[in-house]
């Protein structure tokens, strides 16, 4: 028996985003997944998504804090009218993680919320929340007129760029 499932993917977003998508369409068809691969530009793409007119998608993420509360919320929250969720584009939904994040959100003690931190990961590690399938590396540069602190974590602040004459 082949199972078939459309997957959306942007083809000038990310790097080698769309070989990616061909690979993992490729990989699945060998345990009878038939992908029918969408990539499009990322002007249609977007807007598909974002309605969650998908199930399957590629979508790159970089949390704007150091915060897990970022993912939990932005990601793996169920979706509500309050912002929750907001990137949670195949509506997993748990109600224990949707409790977790709002107590992480006010949980003040540095040991309890990593608990719950830990907790919420593994019930969505479990339930199979989401597939992750791809770790774009950072792409790094060198120049002789350059100098900069550049982190692991993707993020550049520009106040630790210098530029020589």
């Amino acid at each position: 028996m082949v199972s078939e499932v459309a997957m959306n993917c942007p083809n000038d977003r990310y790097v080698n985003d769309s070989r990616i998508c061909q690979a993992v369409a490729a990989n699945l068809s060998r345990i009878n997944v038939k992908i029918n691969l969408q990539a499009e530009t990322k002007g249609t793409y977007f807007p598909k998504v974002l309605r969650r007119d998908t199930s399957f998608y590629m979508l790159g993420w970089t949390p704007g804090t150091y915060d897990a509360h970022n993912a939990l919320n932005a990601l793996l929250a169920c979706v509500d009218d309050k912002g929750a969720g907001q990137f949670n584009l195949g509506a997993y939904c748990n109600p224990k993680v949707d409790e977790l994040t709002k107590k992480v959100q006010a949980e003040t003690d540095k040991v309890k919320r990593n608990a719950m931190i830990k907790e919420a990961f593994e019930i969505h590690t479990a339930d199979i929340g989401h597939l992750p399938l791809h770790q774009q590396a950072l792409a790094w540069g060198m120049g002789k007129k350059i100098e900069l602190v550049q982190l692991a974590d993707n993020f550049m602040f520009y106040k630790w760029v210098s530029v020589k004459k």
